[in-house]
């Protein structure tokens, strides 16, 4: 069922790293009716989900659900092409089987020798907006109404989202709680550090992207989505 995990195409790098807009906190995650999860019942349309419904993890497995929150959002002709307008990720830009859309503020896990740290973890969630420019990714609305779900977990995790992109669901928190109870398994990056990461990366793709023969690319079309 999951074999699209292992499949992917190589994708275009576009050139230029500036972004239209700053990268300002709209406080709007969650993941857009039509997205498929990949479930315990197969690949599930997000807003077809329950509580209680198991979903694939990346680093602990079939996790249930344990809340689901969801909201519609109406967006006026002002915020269009603004800082709320979704991320438009196309086909194979990030494991994904199917062009699809994500808020401007959805942490999505990249992995990249680039974001190595200390611990020697290449993995780094960043905010979808630091994205912009990255294989395509850019900011297009997909009507004025969005509807928005957002499954939760007993703990952070990071789902498998249209067979391969990885998004992060953070566990709500109480106010009242320290944040030093964070088992911290997932390293968040700020926006200006995560935007950093993105416009290295872009460098490093279009570097070998000039070097490698278009034949030689073209030879490399699997690659295993790692797992810890």
């Amino acid at each position: 069922m999951f074999d699209w995990i292992t499949k992917r195409k190589a994708s275009p790098v576009l050139s230029g790293t500036d972004t239209e807009f700053p990268l300002v906190s709209t406080g709007q995650g969650g993941f857009l009716a039509g997205t498929h999860v990949a479930s315990n019942l197969g690949w599930r349309l997000v807003e077809a989900l329950s509580v209680g419904d198991r979903v694939l993890t990346f680093d602990h497995g079939m996790q249930e659900i344990t809340e689901l929150h969801r909201e519609t959002i109406l967006l006026s002709d002002d915020f269009q092409m603004g800082p709320q307008c979704p991320m438009f990720i196309p086909q194979d830009a990030l494991h994904n089987r199917v062009p699809m859309w994500v808020m401007p503020d959805q942490g999505i896990l990249v992995e990249s020798d680039l974001a190595m740290d200390a611990q020697g973890d290449p993995f780094a969630i960043v905010p979808a907006c630091a994205l912009e420019g990255y294989r395509g990714i850019h900011r297009a609305p997909t009507g004025q109404v969005l509807e928005l779900v957002m499954p939760r977990f007993a703990q952070d995790e990071v789902i498998y989202l249209e067979a391969g992109l990885l998004g992060f669901s953070a566990t709500p928190t109480s106010i009242l709680e320290s944040p030093g109870l964070s088992d911290g398994l997932y390293r968040i990056l700020p926006q200006d550090a995560a935007r950093d990461l993105i416009v290295a990366m872009m460098a490093e793709e279009t570097f070998w992207a000039a070097d490698v023969p278009a034949s030689a690319a073209n030879q490399c079309e699997a690659q295993f989505v790692s797992v810890r």
